[in-house]
């Protein structure tokens, strides 16, 4: 079988209109400092998790490093929303095989801003096993596929068992923060067919946003190529990767 379909797409959505909703409750009892750390904490799942792991250590395989960080990313993985890692992977290496065009999972100049920014795109991509190769093969990878879900109903109820607002600022806001800096990433991140460095989805996204950068040597972990762009990832990833 050639395609592998994306069937998780309607799970995480409404993950991420619960995680959207609970922020009626944030503003109304939560205070300045507690989405302060609610988003010093989802730079933290970004560096380490999402745009360190997910993407430059997974998808473009940019560095190596010890087998904890593994278990890391694919843990930390469910507080962004994102789904698990076999998926993403396939999706973005795709991406970067077809940018831009028709066959590009999540083109905007062809699927339009919204069906992007919302992430509908999942409903409608057949994603090719080829772009799965090495990765499905991954024990730590598979496990947390067949489990995603699981483990994130467990964080949830554990969060909300310790308090409400543990849940909101420890698992919801980050899911948001996430949601809204790699939609805007897919979205102006891409323009007239072409790769676009975008600030505001860079600091989303603790250092993603220069994609321009990304895409013209997409194999280098250092996506920021100046000391003004910024990317606290690239920093993270020279401490633990091995040379």
């Amino acid at each position: 079988m050639r395609y592998v379909n994306l069937t998780n797409t309607s799970k995480l959505l409404l993950n991420h209109i619960g995680c959207h909703l609970l922020l009626i409750p944030a503003f109304m009892y939560g205070e300045w400092w507690m989405f302060l750390l609610s988003f010093l904490w989802w730079q933290v799942i970004a560096i380490i998790s999402i745009s360190g792991g997910y993407h430059r250590y997974y998808s473009h395989q940019s560095f190596t490093a010890n087998s904890w960080y593994k278990y890391a990313v694919n843990f930390l993985g469910i507080f962004s929303g994102a789904g698990p890692v076999l998926t993403w992977v396939g999706a973005h290496r795709q991406h970067h095989a077809h940018s831009d065009t028709e066959h590009d999972p999540h083109s905007v100049s062809y699927k339009g801003f919204w069906h992007i920014y919302l992430n509908i795109w999942g409903y409608d991509i057949n994603l090719e096993r080829k772009f799965l190769k090495g990765i499905i093969r991954d024990k730590t990878v598979r496990w947390f596929y067949e489990n995603y879900f699981k483990v994130n109903v467990a964080v949830i109820i554990i969060f909300a068992l310790i308090d409400p607002l543990f849940l909101i600022f420890g698992y919801a806001l980050p899911v948001v923060f996430a949601f809204h800096g790699y939609s805007i990433l897919n979205t102006l991140g891409h323009k007239d067919r072409n790769p676009t460095n975008t600030w505001i989805g860079n600091i989303l996204t603790a250092g993603e946003g220069w994609h321009s950068n990304h895409h013209d040597d997409s194999k280098n972990y250092q996506i920021g190529r100046t000391w003004w762009q910024w990317d606290p990832t690239a920093v993270f990833i020279k401490l633990i990767k091995h040379d």
